[in-house]
């Protein structure tokens, strides 16, 4: 197996002429790279700590995934956990300075105290594109299995069922042994959901295309801040913004128009919008999260 550099962005790569379904548009190969289906890289050999998964579409497009190992989750943890010990530390120290040391300020402290424990991850996860404010800092996040954001309901499953392979009561335990035991490294939690925690840039989206254009920027406000493709979506996008520079303009919309028209009209965009701008302003929702 070809060695990969564990600090790359998820990529994609062709390994294979392919043509966008409803569209002309045929890309010749760009590598003959070695890639596996999902269940060919379950099947491989010993991997290190901090591997990679490669996720290979039915279209032959392949992305690339550097997989997050116990160290760099134990480090984000570790961060999340002064972060919410601070908070809840605060929110003690307010409560019974409102109350006057009354009872009910430790009361109203607890009640606080369980959403923050129980919230945290959910709405970090959920909200912020599979980012607590730990795993950003050492620069992790957590996505689907198939190689999309995850959703509000994934982020409430994984972080439920992560409790039982948290500290209580079996000292991380089950956790470990399930990471070891799987070739994602994914905890129960992640199991439940269908998540897996990849290694990304400190930047935020490096190794993503970011497409500087007046009349994508235009668009985002339209769009909202928090956009699900399928994966089939996802990958035309990451496919048609990768190649989209090696096309003129009128190219670019006879390509564009099959996936751009639904989007417009979901999303009530204007007429006007090229396709081109749609498809894009879409790539930078889903991958960008801006």
């Amino acid at each position: 197996m070809v060695p990969v550099d564990r600090r790359r962005s998820p990529t994609a790569t062709l390994s294979g002429p392919r043509t966008i379904r409803g569209s002309p548009w045929k890309v010749s190969p760009l590598s003959t790279t070695t890639t596996l289906t999902t269940d060919e890289f379950a099947a491989e050999g010993d991997q290190p700590i901090d591997s990679t998964v490669r996720l290979i579409t039915p279209e032959r497009v392949v992305f690339t995934y550097p997989l997050a190992g116990p160290f760099r989750r134990g480090l984000a943890y570790l961060i999340d956990l002064i972060i919410i010990g601070t908070i809840i530390g605060l929110v003690f120290v307010v409560s019974l300075l409102i109350t006057w040391g009354n009872a009910a300020g430790v009361g109203l402290a607890l009640a606080i105290t369980f959403g923050v424990i129980w919230g945290y991850g959910v709405i970090s996860e959920g909200g912020f594109n599979g980012q607590t404010v730990g795993k950003r800092l050492v620069g992790i996040r957590v996505m689907t299995t198939q190689g999309v954001p995850i959703t509000g309901s994934q982020a409430a499953i994984r972080n439920l069922v992560g409790t039982v392979d948290g500290p209580v009561p079996f000292v991380f335990l089950p956790g470990l042994v399930s990471m070891v035991l799987t070739r994602r490294f994914q905890r129960l939690g992640d199991l439940a959901a269908g998540t897996m925690v990849v290694i990304e840039e400190v930047k935020l989206g490096a190794g993503m295309i970011r497409v500087d254009d007046k009349a994508v920027s235009d668009l985002l406000p339209m769009l909202p801040m928090r956009v699900i493709a399928n994966p089939d979506q996802a990958r035309a996008l990451s496919d048609y913004v990768k190649h989209r520079g090696r096309f003129g303009a009128e190219r670019r919309e006879e390509i564009a128009r099959h996936l751009a028209g639904p989007i417009r009209t979901r999303y009530a965009l204007p007429e006007s919008s090229t396709g081109d701008a749609v498809l894009c302003a879409y790539y930078h929702r889903v991958f960008l999260g801006d």
